[in-house]
């Protein structure tokens, strides 16, 4: 009896065609927007929590001594105001937009401090305790939103298979995100220690190291950028996911490039227009509508993307281990 023979694998999809689906994606179901829409209503006409007192102490700590040369003063100085700024503006809400797996804001990075509403009510948040304790539970919380959007994007693709339910993604996602923290801080303390060395021999040798260590931070995070897709999509453990992700891009790596370019540009000029309105007139909520659906559309691309080049690089992986056919 013949062996029936695997069917070769369909060619990828690419970058535009993931894009075209996305879109399709959310136009089906613009429902799909609410999670981002609904955080950028809250951020940009809820209340605040500020923590002003940390930036204040902050900027009061960086007072020059008179001695010092006067171009130093007056780095001082706009340091200072620059703290100031950045503390009338900042709003613990915020962190409820997470990365790497997170429901993306508009309002999160731009913080206004005016909205159609008026003078916002600001709660200010005091003592290091209280912040980090805050920081740290807002930021859980928004791990949670996020996996559920995601879950919510990844779903139909394709229909037969359910991403993993809730409490297992949420706590996995929880600790990629404290993982990629780590590895962060890790990687870029070492770059700017070895730099510093280095640069007490050569200066131009240190810029060579930090460049080198943010490159390789830069390379880890593509081959890694499919590790939430798996999590979501494939109900795959942290560590599974992450050499999958290493393996496919490895596969793909000229793709993933190409769709991380493309979707990093098409985020990128569209907040240019995004941000144009005046956050105190009623404009800005096209502005907060236009976000919502593009930034949908691009993590359903992503998930196209990851799905359609998964399925292709299984079929390959299937197809070269598969043993030849043979009469009988």
């Amino acid at each position: 009896m013949d062996r029936p023979e695997l069917k070769a694998a369909s060619p990828p999809i690419g970058v535009f065609a993931s894009l075209a689906r996305g879109f399709d994606r959310i136009a089906g179901q613009p429902a799909l927007i609410l999670p981002p829409l609904v955080l950028d209503g809250l951020l940009w006409l809820g209340p605040r929590l500020g923590i002003q007192s940390l930036f204040q102490q902050a900027a009061a700590s960086l007072v020059a001594p008179p001695t010092v040369d006067a171009s130093v003063q007056e780095g001082a100085r706009i340091l200072r105001e620059a703290l100031l700024e950045a503390g009338s503006r900042f709003n613990l809400l915020s962190l409820l937009s997470t990365f790497p797996v997170g429901v993306p804001s508009l309002m999160a990075s731009s913080m206004p401090e005016a909205s159609p509403l008026g003078t916002t009510m600001t709660i200010q948040v005091t003592g290091i305790g209280v912040i980090l304790s805050v920081w740290l539970a807002l930021s859980v919380v928004g791990f949670g939103i996020g996996a559920a959007f995601h879950r919510l994007i990844a779903r139909p693709i394709p229909a037969s298979e359910h991403p993993r339910s809730g409490w297992a993604l949420w706590l996995r996602i929880v600790v990629l995100a404290a993982l990629f923290d780590i590895g962060l801080l890790v990687l870029s303390t070492g770059a700017l220690a070895a730099a510093s060395v280095v640069s007490l021999i050569l200066p131009l040798l240190g810029v060579g190291v930090l460049f080198i260590g943010f490159s390789l931070a830069f390379w880890v995070a593509i081959y890694l950028v499919f590790t939430p897709h798996g999590m979501v999509r494939h109900h795959l453990g942290l560590r599974e996911a992450m050499r999958e992700s290493v393996d496919l891009v490895r596969w793909n790596l000229v793709g993933t490039t190409g769709l991380l370019a493309v979707l990093l540009a098409v985020d990128r000029l569209a907040g240019l227009v995004w941000l144009m309105p005046d956050p105190a007139s009623w404009f800005a909520g096209l502005a907060v509508l236009g976000h919502a659906f593009v930034t949908a559309m691009l993590v359903s691309a992503s998930y196209a993307f990851y799905s359609g080049r998964r399925d292709w690089w299984v079929a390959r992986r299937l197809a070269a281990v598969a043993p030849p056919a043979t009469g009988g």
